[in-house]
Parts: C-alpha cells; structure tokens; sequence
C-alpha cells in the first residue's frame, strides 16, 4: 500500500473541499509543481463517486446531467466530441412512456431543484465523469487529507493568514480556496462578509436521496442515456438514467428534499421506497432479477443563486481567499463543475490581476455515462 504523507503546516495552495471541481483545480496545480494540500471532513464513502463493490470500479452516485450551454472553442480538447441531445425527459403515465410535458398545478417539493432535469436541450460529452474523477484522483490522491474539519479562520487586513483544523492545528498558505457550500467561512468572518453572509442566508437549500442499482437482468422499454423523470400518487418525482459500464447495467435515480430535513430518516427512507416504487412501477423485470442497491444522501447538492450577488471567485477584499461554486452562477451538472475549477485555475495564474467577481464591501446595499 502506498504511504501517503503527513499534512504539513503550510502550502502554497490550501484547497478546502472534496469534489470535482476541487480535484479538477488540483490536478491543474499538480501539473504545476505547486504545493497544495486538499482538505476536508468527509471520508471517501461520502464522496458523489463511489466505489460500487458489485461492479468493481468507481461511478458517479448522482444522475450525470448537463443543461446544455456556451462554450468556447478553447474547451473542445477537454470534452471531446460533444453530442446534443434535445427533447424534454420520458415519464410514465397511464401505462405508457410519453415526452414530460409540465407539472401543471401540481405542487412538488423542491421543484426549482428538478426543474433543472426538465431542460428541453442537454448536451453529452465524449468524456464521462468517472474518467475525469480517475483522471484527477491520479494525479492528487497523495494531496488528500479528509479527516480534517475547519473549526476557525484567521485574517490579518486583506489577507487570510491560517485556518484552524479539528481544533487543536492549524495550517497556513498563500491562498485558500473553498470549493463547497460553507456557511461558517461567512459566520466565522462575521461583519467582514456582511453581505456574503445575508445572501447566502437567504439562499433555500435542496439535499438528494440517490439510488444506484447494478442491475443483473435488462429490464424491457429502457432506453439508455434517455431521462425519466417517474411520478406517482405522492408528487414528488425522481430522475433517472440507465448506463452501461463495462457490459454491466446500471442506474442512477435521485429525489431532492428540503436540506433541513437531512436528518429525518424516516423521511428519507420513505423517500427511497417511492423512488424504488416508480421505477417498478414503470419498468418490467425478469423474475430472476437480484439487483445490488445502493443508497446514498447528499447534502445541499442546489441552491438558486441566479439572482444572488455571490458568485465564484475572489470573496469580497481578500485577496487570497477564493469561493468556488457553479450553483453561485446559476450553473449545474458535473461538467459545469470542471469548468469551475479550470477557472480558477486561469484567476490564481493570471498575469493581469483580476478585480473581485464578488463585491462585498461592508457598506455595500443588499440590491442584488460510460
């Protein structure tokens, strides 16, 4: 077994947070020589890419979706060919597949989070999301450490000078970067984020149930890649997608609920059940069918923030500390992702100096498939 080494008090480059996005930057850094160190609390079962023991390789936990949107010409060698796919998801209704056509009056929990799935254009690339994980994990998996939580942040003026790990060490570098939803980086630098702080408060949080099934016979009428978007009595609906790995077939499904409820099992379970229902319900399976199932929780997975001030980039008058998220801008899917940490990438080498994307001065008004 490899040994990895011991964290050490201070990097170049401290990235806080364990996603694609992170991982992405990181290995660009690595390509780099530059010394950096990820840090975070999850261990590895909590990560969207887990190991499925029946298939014997790693898949994304939650369903692999992206809106379609611009893009340069600069990022042609990161996707390869690109595929659009246009039309709304398949639903079963009535005993039937058909185009999803609306809710209509319908009142659906955590609709803002599923009208993302209900884009009438998505595009594919030829790059899946496990071969950029695989990719990135390579070349930044000895820079892991994720028994690490951030219990205090310390500044001097404009500057970031240390973070405090697990309450007992600290660990200092030129620039840190936050690539996940933290609240306490708001909370924990009170009146100098005054602004950051209120809007992301007001922001209304979204987690996912998510259910992986390696399937070991084919049930009839899927098609893959195809989005189903399954709906029963209950209205709360669940996406999916069917994908093979290797020969083997797999799905994905994924129901959203409001985060503050993440710690009420009995929610969640009956959550699972309706998922697991609807796709019976829709789909025909072989007698002999004995799927393997995994189910996985993730926390705080979207939040609108189209109409927000915050966005990714420098926070505020720092000028070494970074806020990385997509959602920030509007933005979704795994891909959107890689993009976020291949732009902070171009901000933390820019030879011009880039002027803050988030202003947030104190005295600011609050106007704003493989």
């Amino acid at each position: 077994m490899t040994d990895f080494p011991k964290l050490q008090k201070r990097y170049d480059h401290v990235i806080i947070g364990y996603n694609l996005a992170s991982m992405t930057f990181a290995s660009e850094l690595a390509k780099r020589g530059a010394q950096f160190a990820i840090i975070d609390a999850k261990h590895l079962g909590s990560s969207p890419i887990k190991n499925i023991s029946s298939l014997g390789r790693n898949i994304a936990t939650r369903v692999a979706f992206n809106p379609d949107f611009e893009r340069s010409d600069d990022e042609a060698p990161i996707w390869g060919e690109v595929d659009l796919l246009e039309g709304p998801p398949t639903t079963f209704d009535k005993g039937q597949f058909r185009s999803f056509l609306g809710f209509g009056d319908k009142k659906i929990s955590s609709l803002e989070a599923v009208q993302v799935f209900c884009s009438s254009k998505r595009f594919r690339p030829q790059l899946k999301v496990e071969h950029q994980w695989e990719r990135v994990l390579q070349d930044t998996e000895q820079h892991l450490f994720l028994d690490q939580q951030v219990t205090g942040i310390h500044h001097e003026d404009s500057r970031i000078t240390k973070l405090d790990l697990n309450g007992k060490s600290s660990i200092s570098a030129d620039h840190f970067y936050f690539f996940d939803h933290f609240q306490f980086l708001y909370e924990q630098l009170g009146q100098e984020l005054k602004k950051a702080a209120s809007q992301f408060a007001k922001a209304k949080w979204h987690s996912s149930v998510n259910l992986v099934i390696h399937h070991t016979e084919r049930p009839e009428a899927l098609e893959l890649d195809d989005v189903y978007l399954l709906m029963g009595s209950k209205e709360q609906p669940c996406i999916g997608q069917f994908l093979e790995i290797d020969g083997q077939l797999v799905s994905r499904w994924e129901s959203f609920f409001a985060s503050e409820l993440s710690l009420d099992a009995e929610m969640t379970g009956a959550m699972v059940k309706e998922i697991k229902k609807q796709i019976k319900r829709a789909f025909t399976f072989p007698e002999s069918n004995k799927d393997h199932e995994h189910i996985l929780i993730h926390d705080r997975v979207f939040a609108d923030f189209e109409k927000s001030s915050i966005e990714s980039g420098p926070i505020g008058h720092f000028e070494n500390l970074y806020g990385i998220s997509p959602l920030f801008s509007g933005h979704y899917g795994w891909v959107q992702e890689v993009r976020s940490g291949k732009f902070t990438i171009s901000q933390t080498f820019s030879e011009e100096p880039t002027a803050s994307i988030t202003e947030l001065s104190d005295s600011d008004d609050l106007d704003e498939s493989l």
